[in-house]
């Protein structure tokens, strides 16, 4: 009997940086709970019928564990949440589950990284799906760990090479500095346009060779705003030219038995319709589940 694949869902609900984007994600985490139970009411008998891929997902080979949400979170001293948070996704790591983190705005993803390398040895890449770079070396608003800067703050760390770090779906207009730190960096850029001219799965193994190149664990964050704005109505911010929800629900599928951890961030019901954005990331969860229950 094949041994069970230990996923670990954490709401991180804060969105205390949101300091230049639209509070609200910290109500995601149980929108979309939410959601995915609507989902997973269509369940028989341990099986869930994958439609587009026309196949049965054998969910039964999953222990999915809810650790709730992180109830203990400092809201006054930004640095003191993050450490919060990361200790929280180390007890989903150290009890031995792959965290599923629900942000939350996108600084939550500092504690993410955080947990994951104070769990693991060697050498981390990251696999980033945004709109914004997320770049900002300091801000005099945001401040050094928000929401615009995590990538940055990972590629500080000793372990983490700025070449086995890939975002996928940037676009739009940005600061001159981030051009010169990407140059400079060695950091893989995929914009929306590489993706419809190469296809998503053309980019995913691309993406994902650099981030395992040398490395003993990826970390995959998702912010929803990669979607173009038709597909992700309720965000923290939003770029118009964006990812359609299959070329990311393709991509999550390839990388998912790849991921250490995965975040899901800047789903924001404060801004949404009718929680239709908690839907869809209800959805992606479940592509990245796909990925794993039909590994290659």
């Amino acid at each position: 009997m094949l041994e069970k694949i230990k996923l670990g869902l954490l709401g991180l609900n804060y969105d205390t940086e949101a300091g230049r984007g639209w509070p609200g994600a910290r109500y995601a985490p149980d929108s979309i709970r939410r959601a995915l139970a609507g989902i997973m009411n269509r369940m028989e008998d341990g099986q869930l019928f994958d439609v587009c891929g026309n196949q049965l997902l054998e969910i039964e080979q999953l222990e999915l564990k809810d650790f709730g949400n992180t109830s203990e979170i400092c809201h006054y001293v930004h640095e003191q949440a993050l450490a919060d948070m990361s200790d929280a996704v180390k007890k989903v790591l150290g009890e031995g589950y792959t965290p599923i983190l629900l942000g939350g705005d996108h600084s939550v993803t500092n504690a993410g990284i955080d947990a994951l390398y104070d769990m693991t040895e060697g050498k981390i890449g990251i696999i980033d799906f945004d709109a914004h770079l997320d770049l900002k070396y300091d801000s005099p608003t945001q401040g050094r760990f928000s929401g615009s800067s995590e990538i940055r703050r990972a590629v500080e760390r000793e372990r983490i090479d700025p070449h086995n770090v890939v975002e996928i779906g940037p676009r739009g207009f940005n600061y001159p500095e981030h051009y010169h730190f990407i140059r400079e960096s060695g950091i893989t850029i995929f914009t929306p346009r590489d993706i419809f001219a190469q296809g998503a799965e053309t980019v995913a193994r691309k993406a994902l060779e650099i981030a395992a190149k040398g490395t003993n664990a990826i970390y995959v964050t998702v912010d929803i705003d990669a979607l173009d704005m038709a597909y992700a109505l309720g965000s923290g911010g939003q770029e118009p030219g964006g990812l359609n929800y299959f070329q990311l629900a393709d991509m999550l599928r390839i990388f998912a038995p790849h991921a250490s951890v995965i975040d899901y961030v800047e789903v924001n019901p404060m801004t949404d319709h009718r929680e239709l954005t908690s839907h869809v990331c209800a959805n992606l969860i479940l592509e990245y589940v796909a990925g794993l229950c039909c590994r290659e």
